[in-house]
């Protein structure tokens, strides 16, 4: 058998066995997972943007070893759903979202799951959002990711799964901090999103506690789309300096520090670089 269709095989195996404990235990309303459900129909592709919604926008921590920190026990999961590439044809489509936490031997069990929309459907390219109806736990390590599944009459089929995002929970770690540009630089919003500045054009952006917050912040750990790896810094609020390697739509995700060394939720940012 060709090692790429045999991984293929597996990596399908393993999403529907997932999903089949998450229905099992009671976790997941979903259709019957019969592989036969799968032949002849087009396999949809794999959701994009998959993450945790929060500090302002999506948060995949994809590093097992820095995961990220959300304050809710239920946190609310986001994916954009794709249809089978190459095709015309329309598709109704959800997103199926799971849940592992980790045990103390390492390894990994289903314990929430969730479908979006919960009724009816969606079509390709669209975001879908879904909040937890189990209570996560503090103190414990989770992972999440999402699949697309594609409905026709009188069957589904289900795409591969995205890469993990792992996080923990913990509503006393501060809040996910502020973030101000000083320029050339401008968030992105929805009306506008014009590139400034350009690649070797450096630009400052200043962290500070969020507006409530009741834990003493002492630093924090940023990381820009372009970075390999979080820089940490100290103080309760800090300007850096950052110079865009290239033209980019860059993306910047900060977390505050508290005296504890807790780490809290990230905020998320965007800006465009002419």
């Amino acid at each position: 058998m060709n090692n790429g269709y045999r991984g293929t095989v597996l990596s399908k195996w393993r999403l529907t066995s997932r999903l089949g404990a998450l229905a099992a235990a009671g976790l997941l309303a979903v259709m019957p997972l019969d592989p036969a459900h799968a032949e002849g129909a087009g396999m949809p592709a794999t959701p994009t943007e998959q993450g945790i919604v929060g500090g302002g926008g999506v948060g995949c921590a994809t590093d097992e070893s820095a995961p990220g920190t959300v304050s809710s026990p239920q946190p609310l999961l986001t994916a954009r759903v794709h249809g089978e590439a190459g095709t015309s044809q329309r598709a109704d489509l959800r997103a199926g979202f799971t849940v592992d936490s980790r045990n103390a031997d390492g390894s990994w069990v289903p314990v929430a799951g969730a479908l979006a929309p919960s009724t009816g459907f969606v079509d390709d390219g669209r975001v879908v959002n879904a909040t937890l109806t189990e209570t996560l736990s503090p103190n414990t390590l989770y992972r999440m990711n999402a699949a697309t599944w594609a409905y026709t009459d009188t069957q589904h089929t289900v795409s591969a799964a995205t890469a993990f995002c792992y996080f923990t929970v913990d509503p006393t770690a501060p809040l996910a901090p502020k973030i101000s540009y000083g320029g050339p630089y401008s968030e992105c919003t929805s009306n506008d999103c014009s590139a400034r500045g350009g690649a070797g054009v450096p630009g400052t952006f200043t962290f500070a506690p969020a507006t409530g917050e009741d834990s003493p912040v002492v630093g924090y750990r940023y990381k820009f789309q372009t970075d390999d790896a979080w820089t940490v810094v100290s103080g309760s609020s800090v300007t850096i300096t950052f110079t865009p390697p290239f033209r980019t739509f860059e993306t910047l995700n900060v977390a505050a520090r508290d005296v504890l060394g807790r780490y809290g939720a990230n905020t998320t940012t965007s800006f465009k670089v002419a």
